[in-house]
């Protein structure tokens, strides 16, 4: 393909850079960049020195010599063409410093420069300001100041401030960009685009939304716009209006563009299941619909209010991206460093924050001999998560490792491995010991033969946790102090032949704290259930109840309450929350794999058994009968039970048969529907059902059964025979009450 060139004479370079040969040059890089045969690009490079010996005070032909140079760098790799390109562009900027090309084109091929360095350089480069991101960043804002309406020049300034995100060089980028605005390039759309995040940056959210704004005005991306406003708000913590702009951006048809956003940052937290998932939506409006079940289900597995994850989500993106962002993407990796993160952006302490959050622990180590390193030790639902990590050829990019042991480099990791002397590593493993046992017994004097099946045991349980840590993510609530209810799951008949779930609960009065209003004890509670069906779909319902009591609870006595949910059929994972909302005290139990029957479709079926003895625990109202629920299941010996189910799918007047029988747990168990065997408690009749759901409701005494644990079996068969069901409750007999 013919390359087009832009020429003119050495009288020409003396005024401004014109508009015919802006567009020249421009018509040049779109040809150069669909150029990949580098040996034709070279000889035209030989045609173009020839002619600048000729004119050496021609501006252009150094700016088109230094583009070409940049390009052939691009293609071949080769970093002496960059440093070709900057010293062509070098020499057009001294021709013509009022010129913004030059100055552009240094800034892209200091950055070119600055991303073949090797990085430690790089890092004491940038520390006394002579790295080529900061030289690239000087060139490009000279271009803006040479020429403020210059939108290429301003936009590439305030991609590399935002690289670096060092405050005096957003300040740099944000006044550029501001400066630009007001000109003729504020109506480019890029431009407002680059502007609004540098000012999001620099910790200016309002201007940031008004720098979006005006980029949907000027005919910018929707749906590009609306995310950066989403983000934004976000990060100026108005999360409601934040949520509603997330959503309000996806619920259209996604541009290239706006999908590889809202990709990116689900990125940080999804399963691959769950990316392929997104990246198999349409190209319509699918997009809302899928967001919103994804942090609904992190929402319910979390136990959280809806929008709690998101919200957290952004609010952990900001800040990693102040504490743990990258300054170069070129990352390099040693045999001890076995994950390889897919982006560019984040270090490895900003992956596991964003998934996990802020850590419980944090620890590190100084020694000459060790490279810089950090611990993070995650606590929570009975486990320990601790992730190890170490920057080895760049202070700013810690690499998830292993072993704590890596931080001394492979070698020596092998080393300590294999003799099994401590003193290799004990300072390291000491500083450690408050996160596990087996740390404190690593950072131990002296050496003991089984030291290397330790450090093997550390090593699995440090691969465990990487595996662990960037597969999964989670915001789990967390209390000061647990309640640690009673609870039972029972799924009856509910509206409109659907279902409800009932979750009866009872907690120790120890655990509480009363309120004193008047002369009354009050128990404030926040009861929150939330289901995921395995389809996606979240059902939630939030209530916060006073309970009164004439005097404070004992610790012997117990607070009891029953929650309920309407589902439909299905399988679901269940979060309830019981919590004293000022008291930092509270409870998330999990109720997983919990299936939902089809109780009103017409076939037959037996809802769940409810039990309980009149006068304690919570009661139900069903039709007109009230129903007492037990949520520990637990009564004196010699009590009468009220036991309580539905028969659905039988017409009225259809007979029916059922059995209730009661015996010790683990002697023989539920014997079958009408198993011939003598058993403690039986209990055998056969009725008429008389509406729909059948309601059947008897008393079982517990007779003279002794203290124990024993098993309620409940069994309906229709009169045909043809159908069955059958239904098990566990519960204790304890010694007479008092």
């Amino acid at each position: 393909m013919r390359i087009v060139v832009a020429f003119m004479h050495a009288a020409e370079t003396a005024r401004a850079q014109g508009t015919e040969q802006r567009a020249g040059l421009e018509r040049m890089r779109d040809s150069l960049a669909q150029q990949s045969d580098s040996t034709a690009l070279l000889a035209r490079e030989q045609q173009l020195i020839a002619r600048a010996r000729l004119h050496r005070d021609s501006t252009l032909l150094h700016v088109e010599l230094g583009f070409m140079a940049h390009w052939l760098g691009e293609i071949t790799g080769v970093t002496r063409h960059y440093d070709d390109a900057a010293s062509e562009f070098e020499w057009a900027s001294e021709l013509a410093p009022e010129w913004p090309y030059p100055w552009y084109g240094l800034g892209l091929a200091e950055l070119s420069l600055g991303e073949h360095q090797v990085i430690a350089l790089e890092n004491l480069r940038q520390v006394l300001g002579q790295d080529y991101l900061s030289k690239a960043a000087r060139a490009l804002a000279r271009a803006t100041r040479a020429d403020p309406t210059f939108a290429l020049a301003v936009i590439d300034l305030a991609h590399t401030a935002m690289r670096q995100r060092v405050g005096a060089r957003l300040d740099v980028a944000r006044d550029a960009l501001r400066e630009a605005a007001a000109t003729a390039a504020g109506s480019v759309p890029a431009l407002q685009l680059a502007r609004g995040r540098v000012e999001r940056e620099s910790g200016e959210g309002d201007s940031a939304l008004a720098a979006f704004q005006r980029y949907l005005t000027v005919g910018g991306d929707s749906g590009v716009g609306l995310f950066e406003i989403a983000r934004s708000h976000f990060y100026l913590r108005r999360t409601p209006e934040a949520i509603a702009t997330y959503y309000a951006a996806a619920d259209r048809p996604l541009s290239p563009d706006a999908r590889a956003l809202f990709r990116a940052d689900l990125a940080w937290i999804t399963t691959p299941a769950e990316l392929a998932a997104f990246d198999s939506l349409d190209a319509g409006g699918a997009g809302r619909r899928w967001l919103e079940r994804f942090w609904a289900r992190r929402d319910a597995d979390d136990g959280r209010r809806p929008g709690d994850r998101i919200a957290e989500h952004y609010r952990r993106y900001f800040y990693a991206l102040r504490h743990y962002h990258l300054v170069s993407r070129h990352r390099h990796y040693d045999i001890t460093e076995r994950f390889r993160s897919e982006q560019d952006e984040l270090d490895d302490r900003g992956v596991i924050y964003l998934r996990h959050g802020e850590p419980d622990r944090r620890a590190t180590y100084s020694s000459p001999a060790v490279e810089p390193n950090e611990s993070w030790q995650y606590l929570g639902g009975g486990a320990s998560l601790v992730f190890h990590f170490v920057a080895r050829d760049d202070v700013d990019d810690f690499k998830l490792v292993e072993s704590l042991a890596d931080a001394y480099g492979a070698r020596v990791a092998i080393t300590a491995a294999a003799s099994g002397n401590a003193s290799l590593t004990a300072g390291l493993f000491e500083s450690r010991s408050a996160m596990d046992p087996l740390y404190q017994r690593l950072g131990g004097p002296g050496s003991y033969a089984n030291r290397g099946s330790e450090l093997a045991r550390a090593r699995s349980r440090g691969r465990e946790a990487i595996h662990v840590g960037t597969t999964t993510d989670n915001y789990a609530l967390r209390f000061a102090r647990p309640l640690a209810p009673a609870v039972r799951d029972l799924v009856v008949g509910g509206r409109d032949g659907g279902a409800t779930l009932l979750v009866p609960f009872a907690l120790a009065g120890s655990a509480l704290t009363a309120e004193r209003r008047g002369e009354s004890v009050v128990y404030p509670l926040a009861i929150r259930l939330a289901a995921r069906g395995e389809n996606g779909d979240v059902v939630v319902r939030d209530t916060v109840r006073a309970f009164g009591a004439p005097r404070s609870l004992d610790a012997r006595e117990q607070l009891n309450g029953l929650a309920t949910l309407d589902l439909p059929p299905g399988r679901y994972h269940v979060r309830m929350v019981v919590s004293q909302p000022n008291a930092d005290a509270g409870s998330v139990i999990a109720l997983d794999s919990l299936v939902v029957p089809a109780l009103g479709t017409g076939a037959f079926a037996l809802s769940d058994v409810l039990v309980g003895r009149r006068g304690e625990g919570v009661s139900w109202l069903a039709g007109a009968d009230t129903i007492p629920l037990s949520a520990t299941m637990t009564y004196p010996e010699g009590s009468s039970l009220e036991v309580y189910y539905e028969i659905h799918g039988i017409q009225t007047g259809e007979r029916y048969r059922s059995r209730i029988e009661i015996a010790r747990d683990g002697r023989g168990g539920f014997l079958g529907l009408f198993g011939g065997r003598r058993i403690p408690v039986s209990l055998a009749f056969e009725g008429a059902a008389d509406g729909v759901p059948t309601r059947v409701r008897q008393t079982v005494n517990l007779g003279s059964l002794d203290p124990g644990k024993y098993r309620l079996s409940v069994s309906v068969e229709n009169v045909s025979g043809d159908a069955r069901h059958a239904r098990p409750v566990s519960l204790t007999v304890t010694g007479k009450a008092p």
